[in-house]
């Protein structure tokens, strides 16, 4: 559920770049997003958002992430990386009225590790990142699987999981202080909470450069995020299509 705007592009993506099916030293590329928030009376965000990363040997950077090979290649079974990244719920109180009052909730960054396990022809993920900008001071722990099914001369990934955000994380981005309260507004204290999402991406090679890259993803929301008062939606959406060129 990250909502950076100008990294949405590759945030949506990271299944396609991390598994190299983008497999040049160096990607750039161009995309157009659209995204539905879960924070009350938002409008639908949509707009032009950047493809870039540079995969290095055994390491790769994007605007979103540094991550580091720890252990296992593209080639092994299991692979285990570092991750320094970009996350969380942003919102920017003065984009409704209905937030008069309330402060604006940041992104954080984020470390940890990643965990990729081939299984036939898909893997099972899993990460565990904390805060380490003292942002809200949580943690999440995400799982999922992931299936290759070649369709159309491209490769089709869908993908199906949950995440775990801890009670410091749900509280900071969906509680309610007691300064923050108002007319309609009341308190709100947030517990962790689960939030299971089901995902695909799309890869599209037009020539051995240029490729066609779609995405989309939709995450089901905890009771705990749910009935926050600054809240109004148990789903969110989000959809990427794009080009990049490889170096």
């Amino acid at each position: 559920m990250r909502h950076n705007k100008l990294l949405l592009g590759l945030t949506l993506v990271p299944a396609l770049i991390s598994t190299q099916l983008l497999a040049g030293e160096f990607t750039l590329g161009l995309g157009a997003y659209t995204s539905k928030s879960e924070y009350k009376d938002l409008k639908n965000s949509s707009g032009a958002a950047p493809l870039i990363e540079y995969q290095g040997e055994g390491w790769s950077v994007s605007p979103s992430s540094i991550s580091v090979d720890l252990l296992g290649g593209e080639e092994a079974p299991l692979k285990i990386t570092a991750v320094l990244e970009s996350a969380g719920s942003e919102l920017d109180a003065s984009d409704s009225k209905s937030f008069n009052g309330v402060k604006d909730r940041d992104a954080s960054v984020d470390l940890g590790l990643e965990m990729s396990y081939a299984v036939g022809a898909g893997s099972i993920n899993g990460s565990l990142t904390g805060d380490v900008s003292s942002t809200h001071k949580g943690y999440g722990l995400d799982v999922n699987y992931s299936h290759n099914i070649p369709l159309f001369g491209g490769m089709l990934q869908p993908a199906a999981g949950f995440e775990f955000k801890s009670a410091n994380y749900t509280d900071y981005y969906y509680g309610v202080s007691s300064s923050e309260t108002a007319t309609g507004r009341s308190a709100y204290k947030a517990g962790s909470a689960i939030n299971p999402y089901l995902s695909y991406s799309y890869f599209y090679p037009i020539n051995e450069n240029v490729s066609l890259i779609h995405s989309t993803s939709v995450s089901f929301l905890d009771s705990e995020i749910k009935d926050s008062p600054l809240v109004d939606r148990s789903n969110t959406w989000s959809s990427f299509v794009g080009v990049g060129y490889e170096f």
